[in-house]
């Protein structure tokens, strides 16, 4: 029998979500299952309903899913939140000392949701308070196991006679809660020990100590519990690690030889340059002699007072001869919009990594979109070449950010690597198995001796010149405005015209030369009667549809975008040309993407289903929203699922 379970923990704030979550889905990896994690927060620091989603699967999936197989709750706010999205048969592990808690009495409950909730309430006649859904859950079918958190801590006071009792309760409950759970699903206690070793790993006193003791406790609390949950240790010879999106693009940018990162604190991108700063002592083939003492040094990593500094520091970096990039997100990449015109202009190379989250202004800070995909494309007065890449998992993210340092320096030009927050925030397993043979660092057309008559702009058959770096190599000149081959300012019809077509003219050898797989991506048959089109973080989401629909007899294939510019119209031109339904797929409102592609390639698609509510995308939403696409023709659905 396979395994494929929704394990859903929720709590306030602050109150070790992400750490139990954590050591949850490094117990159940450690015994040779696949994860899928989410963390889910609002944009203040303590206090508000925060929750973490974990698939755990005998076999590799994509997405997802809204429905619940185990709920821990922390608090009784998390109940009143997540008690809806539980199936039947499924659990819920509750602290019996928050039964009496009432809806009213939820001080950081959205108004909106307590409003909804007490319709939904009265008309149910279910009392609102913890208690009242208990009731409600157990008529359902569904499984409450209740405990008494308190006791269980005194148990554990008895074998830690040096541990402070109110600190064990306010710092301990997460642990418990993850234990009781990897305990009622059979997980052996030793994969759960490892997880809090790869944890806990590093951090001061007997922290790991303490929760290792919590959890022989736990363990022996709920022996005499029997569920119909099993997961026994599955045996694989592959190595794997456990990222998220923030650490695969990090990873990536390591690996491509990265050597100065700016940014500005900013959710969600500020976790890749905290990871590469923790992560950054590299051994690579320096491009000359004299780049050999910056080995040792590893990465720059620059913290600046603002996105503009952020991007301008990137550039100079990049002009210097460094492989540089800078992070940000939303606002952030507003403040850049010059900064990038002027690396558009100068023919510098820099990476520019991405990370969407909700808009427009502050917006909704935590939470996802894909809706700044038009913004990106056309950022910046005039024209400029600029290569547009969308990674759509973390796997795609290491190889993704690799290359786009690549493309920078090839073709002297910014590249904007966009990740969703759904994929930076997201965790996964990703199979080691890297072709490190394949990752070639290319930094281009390079002069380092001096040579007479240079021309950093001189105009080549493929638009691409000879860089010069400072120090190392000929003089040459920058600025802001038109310039001829030498860098002097000049508004000369005929030099203008030249320089603008030697510019766009290497986006032109970009497209010749990338991979069309870099670009795009076409997943089941070449041709078939369904076609679901999407793009980012959605990839898995709509592999696991595929699958599902293919299994109950429809012709369907998955075209994954990656590549907005330069865009693979005849590519994608062919595939729905194919193809009796398109369906797009996004996390924005406007389907910016099924809109690009009409825009080159002439084709609309007429059916759409799009989400904006910053949750993530939930394969079972999908699924039920093309089976309604396909039997009432709706051209347009909002996507609503999660709480």
């Amino acid at each position: 029998m396979s395994t494929d379970i929704m394990w859903v923990i929720g709590g306030p704030q602050g109150g070790g979500i992400d750490t139990g979550a954590n050591v949850f889905m490094r117990s159940v990896a450690r015994a040779g299952y696949y994860v899928i994690g989410d963390r889910e927060y609002f944009s203040n620091i303590k206090g508000r309903h925060s929750y973490f989603m974990v698939r755990v699967s005998d076999e590799p999936k994509g997405g997802l899913l809204s429905t619940i197989d185990i709920l821990v709750v922390l608090d009784a706010e998390s109940v009143f939140t997540h008690f809806q999205d539980v199936k039947r048969g499924g659990y819920v592990i509750v602290d019996t000392s928050i039964f009496n808690t009432k809806l009213d009495q939820l001080q950081y409950m959205e108004d909106e949701l307590k409003e909804r909730l007490r319709e939904f309430f009265s008309k149910s006649g279910i009392e609102p308070t913890v208690k009242g859904i208990i009731d409600y859950l157990r008529n359902n079918g569904i499984n409450v196991l209740t405990m008494h958190y308190a006791d269980l801590l005194q148990e554990v006071k008895k074998k830690l006679h040096d541990i402070d009792l109110p600190s064990l309760i306010g710092r301990y409950s997460n642990v418990v809660m993850t234990a009781y759970s990897t305990a009622i699903m059979g997980l052996p206690i030793d994969y759960v020990f490892k997880g809090l070793e790869d944890v806990f790993t590093g951090r001061r006193g007997k922290l790991l100590e303490y929760n290792k003791v919590i959890v022989e406790v736990v363990y022996e609390y709920v022996k005499s519990i029997k569920t119909n949950l099993s997961l026994p240790p599955i045996k694989r010879n592959t190595r794997a690690v456990i990222v998220n999106g923030n650490e695969a693009v990090a990873i990536g940018k390591i690996l491509g030889g990265l050597r100065f990162q700016t940014y500005y604190p900013i959710t969600p991108a500020a976790d890749e340059s905290v990871f590469i700063e923790a992560h950054n002592i590299v051994s690579l083939d320096p491009v000359t002699e004299e780049a050999k003492a910056l080995e040792k040094a590893g990465i720059v990593v620059v913290q600046t007072e603002d996105e503009i500094s952020a991007i301008n520091m990137a550039i100079g970096a990049g002009i210097a001869g460094a492989r540089t990039a800078t992070a940000t997100s939303g606002p952030g990449l507003s403040l850049m919009v010059e900064g990038t015109g002027f690396a558009g202009m100068n023919e510098v190379p820099v990476v520019i990594t991405h990370y969407q989250r909700g808009g427009p202004s502050t917006g909704m800070p935590t939470r996802n979109s894909q809706s700044d995909l038009r913004f990106v494309m056309h950022m910046g007065h005039g024209e400029f070449p600029r290569i547009v890449i969308s990674s759509g998992d973390h796997r795609e993210a290491i190889e993704d950010a690799f290359k786009a340092l690549n493309w920078a320096e090839r073709y002297q030009m910014p590249v904007i690597h966009l990740v969703d927050k759904a994929l930076a925030n997201s965790y996964t397993t990703v199979i080691w198995d890297l072709d490190k043979k394949a990752l070639k660092i290319d930094r281009g057309l390079i002069v380092t001796k001096d040579e007479n008559d240079y021309r950093r702009f001189r105009i080549t058959k493929d638009g691409v010149s000879p860089r010069s770096i400072p120090g190392l190599g000929p003089i040459f000149w920058l600025t802001g405005d038109e310039h001829d081959e030498f860098g002097h300012i000049t508004e000369d019809p005929v030099t203008r015209t030249e320089m603008y077509e030697k510019r766009m003219k290497k986006l032109e050898l970009a497209d010749k030369e990338i991979p069309i797989t870099d670009k795009v991506r076409l997943y089941g048959p070449e041709s078939a009667d369904i076609t679901l089109v999407g793009w980012g973080s959605t990839k898995g989401v709509l592999l696991d549809v595929m699958n599902i629909l293919s299994k109950e007899g429809y012709r369907v294939n998955f075209l994954q975008l990656k590549m907005f510019i330069p865009f693979p119209s005849e590519f994608v031109r062919n595939v729905l040309s194919k193809s009796q339904v398109i369906i797009d797929i996004e996390s924005n409102y406007e389907a910016q993407a099924a809109s690009i592609i009409r825009e080159k390639t002439g084709i609309e698609i007429r059916y759409k289903a799009v989400k904006v509510t910053g949750r993530p995308i939930f394969v079972d939403e999908v699924y039920e929203a093309v089976k309604k696409i396909l039997k009432d023709k709706d051209e347009k659905i909002i996507l609503m699922k999660g709480p």
